[in-house]
């Protein structure tokens, strides 16, 4: 057992992060997010295994111990069977079908999660299974946010699944590791400098005997129609991939077969490369399915400074100018050979345009840029008050347990109850620690209150001398309103009295010439 095994099953964690991939080496982009939540967070990863369905059938111990990340941090990665009752405040789940899986156990433990809604792993659109998936995990009280990577997930949501917008957090492209010191001027390899060839490559996973999804198909069509009057031209192909799944003519021995590939193979192959040429058909692996805008491969190619030349048939495309920073392409292949045909003969106009995109795909999709927008998220809902604390669901039914204990032998029962003992003690020292720290936050928020409270008291003595203030301004107000009324009486009364009038006249008339008979 690895060393990881050796702790507590009641393992208390803010953060858990559960796939079904980890820890396979198979899925860098995985890998990147997740050793950055696993040093950021107080976390845990619990692994489905359902990576060997896909891509290796090495048990868990041998694929932890392939995991390129630190050692440190592989303690904290351990089997979903074997350690699901570890506590946790909440969750994160990528892709739809491992969402769907983990809904029963969310809601049993009453577990609010984040989910990650990347194209593929069961999402498909306009089926009515996909969108009943859909609803259970988008329209759950325990679903917090949903992160989106494309505007075409977000719109058919809310759309189609009516979800919440305010639930949903779109950020364009995913996490692919950025931080590979490679320098466009020092380390790429130029036609005519470093090498006397130019290198095309198509990079994508093959499902079954599929040829088409990803473009292989258009891969080859374009490679043999460029090749006719180009004899520099070389061709690479990484994946499940073999020459005799297409005829290739007489273009067969430009070609390079890599087979899969991990992560490290394309520190080497990339920066020898000159275009990855990727014209992906979606809903047609399966009615529904499609590929995000670049697809994996296309972004780690263009982080080695490798001029994409991709189709995007979804209009999924928020940020690139074709021609500026990125070659559009589209199912006309013959259009397509004629622009590759046209690049190809200026370098100079070529490696500039790689310059470009290389920047670019820096720009939008740098490690610390996508991290950051999902660490903040994740942080936001860390941070909420309310439901964070989830008790640890039992392992059987208090009966289940004592039809053991009666059944097994006086020493194993002995010993099974002192397992049972140091488990329950673990989980309730978590508890309690948890527990202390709530008190400890409550009365800081409790001083907190009776300061704000002392503050308000103040405040209300002054508010009450100024009220009466007031009132003596307002009395003396109504007074000084009372006596300009009188006054103001007065003057009207005055100025109506007329019949005074004649009798002023009167009195300025001389008596001499007043006649008394």
């Amino acid at each position: 057992m690895p060393e990881s095994d050796s702790r507590s099953a009641g393992d208390y964690a803010d953060l858990l992060i559960i796939d079904d991939m980890i820890p396979s080496g198979f899925s860098p982009f995985r890998t990147v997010e997740y050793e950055h939540y696993l040093s950021f967070f107080n976390a845990r990863l619990l692994s489905l295994e359902g990576w060997h369905l896909w891509y290796a059938n090495g048990d868990f111990e041998s694929q932890l111990r392939q995991l390129a990340i630190r050692p440190d941090l592989k303690k904290r990665i351990f089997t979903f069977g074997d350690h699901w009752d570890a506590i946790g405040r909440l969750a994160y789940v990528s892709f739809l079908g491992n969402a769907t899986k983990l809904m029963p156990y969310f809601e049993k433990r009453e577990l609010p999660f984040i989910f990650q809604l990347y194209p593929g792993g069961g999402f498909e659109v306009d089926q009515p299974e996909t969108d009943e998936k859909l609803r259970r995990v988008l329209l759950s009280d325990l679903c917090r946010k949903v992160i989106v990577t494309q505007r075409l997930t977000r719109d058919y949501i809310i759309n189609r699944i009516s979800c919440d917008p305010i639930k949903i957090e779109l950020i364009f492209g995913g996490v692919f590791e950025s931080r590979i010191g490679f320098d466009f001027h020092r380390d790429k390899k130029f036609f005519g400098r470093d090498k006397d060839s130019f290198d095309l490559c198509f990079v994508a996973h093959k499902y079954g005997d599929d040829l088409t999804s990803k473009g292989y198909d258009q891969f080859v069509a374009i490679a043999r129609a460029l090749s006719r009057d180009d004899s520099r031209l070389r061709f690479h192909v990484v994946g499940d991939y073999a020459a005799g799944d297409i005829a290739l003519g007489d273009t067969e021995d430009r070609f390079t077969f890599y087979g899969r590939q991990k992560t490290e193979f394309f520190k080497d192959f990339y920066p020898a490369m000159d275009m990855i040429v990727s014209v992906n058909r979606p809903f047609n692996l399966a009615s529904g399915a499609f590929d995000g805008f670049p697809t994996g491969g296309c972004i780690e190619a263009g982080f080695h400074g490798v001029l994409n030349c991709i189709n995007d048939p979804l209009d999924l495309n928020p940020v690139f100018t074709h021609g500026r920073d990125i070659i559009i392409l589209d199912f006309d292949t013959d259009r397509s050979v004629s622009l590759l045909r046209g690049m190809l003969g200026d370098p100079a106009a070529l490696y500039q345009l790689a310059y470009q995109n290389w920047r670019k795909f820096h720009d939008v999709f740098g490690t610390d840029k996508q991290l950051w927008a999902r660490t903040r998220l994740i942080a936001e809902q860390l941070s909420r008050p309310d439901g964070l604390l989830v008790p640890p669901a039992l392992r059987h039914s208090l009966l289940d347990v004592e039809r053991a204990l009666l059944s097994a032998p006086l020493d194993k029962r002995i010993e099974e109850l002192d397992i049972e003992r140091k488990r329950l003690e673990g989980v309730y020292k978590i508890l309690d620690e948890k527990f202390q720290k709530q008190v400890e936050a409550y009365r800081t928020l409790e001083g907190h209150y009776l300061d704000l409270e002392g503050n308000f008291r103040r405040v209300e003595d002054g508010y009450r001398v100024l009220e009466g203030h007031y009132l003596a301004l307002e009395d003396g107000f109504r007074k000084l309103e009372h006596a300009y009324r009188t006054l103001e009486g007065k003057k009207t009364r005055l100025k109506d009295a007329s019949w005074l009038v004649p009798l002023r006249r009167l009195a300025r008339i001389p008596a001499k010439w007043i006649s008394l008979r």
